[in-house]
């Protein structure tokens, strides 16, 4: 584990990222969703941390925001100086500081979606961390850009903010946006900059005339009443997830990709010591599961939500099997790690560990 902690949680394509400080073990919770509370402080607890704060980057009008039910449970809640939310909640200005335990993040409006969309950058800590990364919650998407249709919303300041705010950042920079619509988990800086078709454009103006969004054609009745409610000091919210009321891309080209291959456990057994020997094994399961439930021989272990962080020591062409507890992971790691360039021919192993531990194959 390295000096951050990284989980990411997909809700019907809505991500929530848990940042956590492995040295004071203080952690972040950006863009809770209602209904996800057990599952969030089961993280916590899997991880050994404890929630310092939590923040909303822009008021959500696709998903409820379960910011008000953890204000309630004594954990604070930061947002833009921008937002009109009635909630009591920190306001965080452009270049303002967020500390994490060691962690520190810089501030960054980036207003086009919302005018109260914010940025996180993790610069860095006080004890030296080397990980950069940057949350970008609805403005930068794996291969495109936020919606810019709904009331409030601005195409060209979207774009611009993109371009002068974020893209300057280090390519090695992780991109943990605030949606995931294709099984790619993450991205890079430098790879939106080479590869995302959204910013093949000269400026604001010529993307906002190419996309032709109509301001407050997105604002059906149910994004309205999830606006309000998000908005609202203190919403009565369900206790379950609900449907979510928009999809939150726009400008976005489908993720082109390979098809990636999966393997049963009994095809990929009799090549595991070769493989394993030449680095081609990733376990990406949690470090915490392999404590509990052993792993296999030789398998190299780096979280599905960290992998961002490995990006050139992972680089490998020809075959690479990832596998985790059931087969979900290791496809979405494929994907994302496929999507990146990072691996040529990803292999997912199917069933996971859990079918690999039933076949009595060999754990450590």
């Amino acid at each position: 584990m390295g000096d951050v902690v990284v989980k990411t949680f997909n809700d019907s394509g809505c991500l929530a990222h848990l940042i956590g400080c492995s040295a004071t073990k203080a952690a972040l919770l950006v863009d809770p969703k209602v209904g996800r509370a057990a599952v969030y402080q089961k993280a916590l607890a899997d991880f050994g941390l404890e929630l310092a704060a939590i923040l909303d980057t822009h008021t959500h009008a696709d998903h409820l925001s379960d910011s008000a039910g953890w204000l309630k449970r004594g954990v604070p809640l930061l947002m833009s100086a921008a937002s009109r939310c009635a909630r009591t909640h920190r306001p965080l200005p452009e270049g303002d500081v967020v500390e994490i335990g060691t962690l520190r993040f810089d501030v960054v409006e980036v207003p086009g979606h919302t005018p109260d969309s914010i940025a996180l950058v993790l610069r860095g800590a006080r004890s030296g961390a080397s990980r950069r990364l940057v949350v970008t919650g609805d403005t930068l998407l794996v291969g495109g850009l936020a919606r810019a249709d709904f009331r409030g919303s601005d195409p060209a300041r979207l774009f611009e903010s993109v371009t002068r705010k974020l893209l300057p950042l280090p390519d090695a920079t992780v991109v943990l946006p605030g949606h995931g619509y294709q099984d790619v988990l993450f991205s890079t800086i430098g790879h939106e900059r080479a590869h995302n078709p959204a910013l093949n454009h000269a400026d604001g103006g010529s993307y906002a005339a190419a996309l032709k969004a109509v301001a407050g054609a997105g604002n059906t009745p149910d994004v309205d009443l999830t606006l309000e409610t998000n908005q609202a000091a203190d919403p009565k919210l369900p206790d379950q997830p609900v449907a979510v009321a928009a999809c939150c891309s726009m400008g976005s080209a489908a993720i082109a990709g390979p098809r990636i291959p999966e393997q049963r456990c009994e095809e990929l057994a009799p090549r595991r010591a070769k493989l394993a020997v030449e680095e081609r094994w990733l376990d990406v399961r949690d470090p915490w599961e392999l404590v509990k439930e052993g792993r296999i021989p030789g398998a190299q272990n780096f979280p599905l939500s960290e992998l961002g962080f490995h990006v050139d020591e992972l680089r490998r062409d020809g075959p690479v099997v990832i596998s985790c507890k059931s087969g979900g992971r290791s496809m979405t790691a494929a994907k994302t790690l496929a999507y990146l360039g990072v691996l040529t021919e990803p292999i997912s192993m199917a069933g996971g560990f859990g079918r690999w531990k039933e076949l009595g194959l060999p754990i450590e």
